[in-house]
This record gives structure tokens, C-alpha cells and sequence, in this order.
């Protein structure tokens, strides 16, 4: 055998043996590693996660996951922790990557301590939110608003409804170029406006209290009243009883004077039976029947509904008073809470029913605002535009929601608020029941 094939052939040999080292061992940093001392950690899925992976502390490479099993319906992880590293055991475990798509290690967040883990003790684990799993959300969120859309394809499904729509919206931003306009032109005086109707809330409020306090002061005066005069009520309920006797005897006597009016003797009795009495007396009921017939009329309605807000996960409650006293303007009343801010603001508006539109004004959620109704369906389909809150440093607050009379006195709802600003714009939906 040539000496070049035999220097060659020992190269390849030479070649193989560390190419097959390199695939068994992978990192020869393992090789040299002293031994360290055993931690476990509980995940809900070791996904992604092989014995060898790192274990990380503040970037810096720790130890080492020396096993992985299935205990009960997690996975346990066994680190092997390298000698001098102290660990607390308040510290987390999280599963990592590195970048978005890169290969997994184990993150330990450092705890505040003092007590240090000893061998074989657990830390606590945290699992994040996976690609697939967001990718499963995202299309969960992706079904939601194609149902959405078909609801609204429905909705909208012939040529007329279309034109409709097209119509509303076109109103709709004429209205708020309106309202815009409106705006600047009034801004001094929608400011004032506004800082009036703050006044009179907090006077208002005070007043409350002042009735409370004074309510109770005026429980306690009538306690020290009674027991003070308790003897005295025992005689007051004697002469009570005299004072009955007497009114017995009276009613006797005006029992005989009424038997002398009905057979019309002396001046009273002359003027009952006088037939020109009885018919302006009866003139003047028939007024009267007219005017109980306008008061009855007024309609009140009083209702309750729950929105949910999508984005910051709370819900905004509201209780609503409405008066009607004609068939076509309202007087509308509201408390609101606010999640975000918690706190009860309040509402008072009022409204006029000018065929399938309604608008109101007044304050809306303590600021000073306008709104707009679109009733459609024999009612039962409302289309709502609000706008209040003038003073804002960006921009005023609008809000659109459509509301669904399933029943009479039950609706659902849905629709944006504070569309204008893309950093606050929120999807709303919720019911509500009225009586």
C-alpha cells in the first residue's frame, strides 16, 4: 500500500472518530464541569424543552437540565445547579427562547431571599403563552369576528338595507362635522357649561350629606323625646280617648244636619237641590276628568344593563330613569359607573321623537354632551350616536352602539367607544332589561 493512502486512510479514521465525539458529546464544556447539586421545577408542558438545555441566571449560564418526566399532569424538570451558585427560593423558573423562533433554555428569575435552596428543594415555575397557543387564540378571536361579520352580512343582506346604511353613515359624518364645528365655535362656552355643571354636582352631593347628618341628628332628637316624655303619652291617650267620645257625639249632629240638607230645608239644603248649582258643578268635574286624563298620559320607564369592554376586561353598570310627558319627548336620567376611574357619574337628558330620529342634549356621564337615535325595524333596532366630554385634551369622546330589542323590556347591544382615538378605541358589547 502507497504511503499517500495509508497518511489519507488515517485521516479519515481520525476524521470520523471526533465528527462521531462531537454528535454524542456536543458541548466538551459538559465534559470538565464539576458536579453540582440537584434542583427541580414543575411545568405545565416541557415542550421544546431536552436534557443538556441551559439553565440561565441574569443571562449567565448556572447549570444544567439533567432530566425531564411526566409527574402527575406536569412535567418535572431536574437542573442540575453548578457548585458556588446560590439560588433563593423565592427565585421562578421560566421556560425561554432565544429570539422568537430560537432554542429553548431555562430562565431563572432571582427571588428577594434571605433563605438560600438547599438540594433537592422545588422553585416555583412559569409557563409562558406559546406560539401555538397564540396561534389557537388568534384563531379563536379570528371565528369570533367572522361570526360577527356574517351577522352583519345578514343584517345588511338586501340592496335596500345597504342604502340605508350608506345613508346613516353619511349622515353621520355630517353630523359630526357638525358637532366638530359646533365645538370650536362654543368651545369657551361649552367650558363654562361644563364648570357649572361640575358646581352643581358637588353642591348637590354636599347637600346629600347635609340631609343625612341632619336626618340622623333628627332620629336621635325623637329617641331623647320619647323616652323623656313616655309617661306623658299615657295621659295623652286618655284625653285621645275623650276626644273620640266627642267626635262620636259631633258626628251625631252632623248626621241629623246632612238629613235636613237631603230634604232641602235651610239655606245649604236650597242650594243643593237649586238645579243651576248641579250643572256647574258638574261643568266643573268634566274639567277636572280632562285635566286627570292629560296627566295620565306621562309614561316613566326605568331600566338596568351591563356593558362588558373587551379590552380593558371591566364592565360599566348603568340605572336609567325615563319620564315622557307627551308621546314624543323624554326626559331621560342616568347613574353610571365608571370602572376605569370607580366612581358614580350621572346623566340628565333630554329628547325629542321626530319619526325614526331622536336627538338629546344635556349632560352625559357628568360632562356636557349630545347624542342621536336611528330606530329602525318597528323599533326594535336602534342605532346610537353619543359625544360628550368637549373639554378633552385630545379630542372629544364619541361612541356609536347598535341595540336589539329581542322583547319589549330585553335587549343586547354592541359598538365602539371613543372610536376617534386609536390608542382608546374599545370594542363594548352587553344586555340589558327594562320595565
Amino acid at each position: 500500500m502507497k504511503r499517500e493512502i495509508k497518511v489519507g486512510f488515517f485521516f479519515a479514521i481520525a476524521l470520523f472518530i471526533l465528527a462521531t465525539i462531537i454528535f454524542i458529546v456536543g458541548d466538551f464544556s459538559t465534559l470538565f464541569r464539576g458536579e453540582g447539586y440537584p434542583l427541580y421545577a414543575d411545568f405545565e408542558t416541557a415542550a421544546g424543552l431536552e436534557k443538556k438545555t441551559l439553565v440561565k441566571m441574569a443571562g449567565v449560564k448556572v447549570g444544567l437540565v439533567k432530566e425531564i418526566r411526566l409527574k402527575g399532569f406536569r412535567a418535572e424538570a431536574l437542573f442540575d445547579i453548578d457548585k458556588g451558585v446560590g439560588i433563593y427560593k423565592d427565585s421562578t423558573a421560566m421556560l425561554a427562547s432565544l429570539g422568537l423562533l430560537g432554542e429553548k433554555y431555562i430562565e431563572i428569575i432571582p427571588g428577594e431571599g434571605p433563605e438560600i435552596c438547599q438540594p433537592g428543594d422545588t422553585i416555583k415555575s412559569f409557563t409562558p403563552v406559546s406560539i401555538e397557543q397564540m396561534g389557537s387564540l388568534l384563531m379563536s378571536v379570528g371565528k369570533d369576528i367572522s361570526e360577527v361579520g356574517k351577522a352583519l352580512k345578514e343584517m345588511l343582506g338586501g340592496e335596500e338595507p345597504k342604502m340605508n346604511f350608506q345613508q346613516i353613515l353619511q349622515n353621520l359624518s355630517v353630523l359630526t362635522k357638525d358637532l366638530k364645528e359646533l365645538t370650536q365655535e362654543n368651545k369657551g362656552t361649552l367650558s363654562a357649561g361644563i364648570q357649572s355643571s361640575t358646581q352643581a354636582i358637588q353642591k348637590f352631593d354636599r347637600s346629600v350629606e347635609d340631609i343625612a347628618n341632619n336626618l340622623d341628628e333628627l332620629i336621635i332628637v325623637m329617641k331623647s323625646m320619647l323616652e323623656e316624655n313616655r309617661g306623658n303619652i299615657a295621659d295623652s291617650t286618655e284625653k285621645l280617648k275623650v276626644l273620640i267620645e266627642e267626635a262620636e257625639a259631633a258626628l251625631k249632629q252632623l248626621n241629623g244636619a246632612l238629613g235636613k240638607v237631603n230634604r232641602g230645608e235651610g239655606t245649604l239644603g236650597k242650594l243643593i237641590q237649586d238645579p243651576e248649582l248641579y250643572d256647574r258643578a258638574e261643568k266643573t268635574l268634566g274639567e277636572v276628568e280632562k285635566a286627570t286624563q292629560r296627566a295620565s298620559t306621562v309614561r316613566a320607564q326605568a331600566g338596568l344593563h351591563f356593558d362588558y369592554y373587551e379590552k380593558s376586561e371591566l364592565f360599566k353598570g348603568a340605572l336609567s330613569f325615563a319620564l315622557w310627558p307627551t308621546s314624543d319627548t323624554y326626559l331621560l336620567g342616568q347613574i353610571v359607573r365608571n370602572p376605569w376611574e370607580e366612581r358614580f357619574t350621572y346623566s340628565l337628558l333630554g329628547g325629542i321623537r321626530l319619526g325614526a330620529f331622536s336627538p338629546r342634549a344635556g349632560i352625559l356621564e357628568s360632562e356636557l354632551g349630545i347624542g342621536l337615535d336611528l330606530y329602525a325595524w318597528q323599533d326594535r333596532l336602534r342605532f346610537s350616536l353619543d359625544t360628550y366630554d368637549f373639554n378633552r385634551d385630545s379630542r372629544p369622546r364619541f361612541r356609536f352602539s347598535t341595540s336589539f330589542y329581542a322583547t319589549k323590556f330585553f335587549y343586547i347591544l354592541f359598538g365602539l367607544d371613543d372610536f376617534s382615538v386609536s390608542d382608546n378605541r374599545e370594542l363594548f358589547f352587553g344586555l340589558g332589561v327594562g320595565i
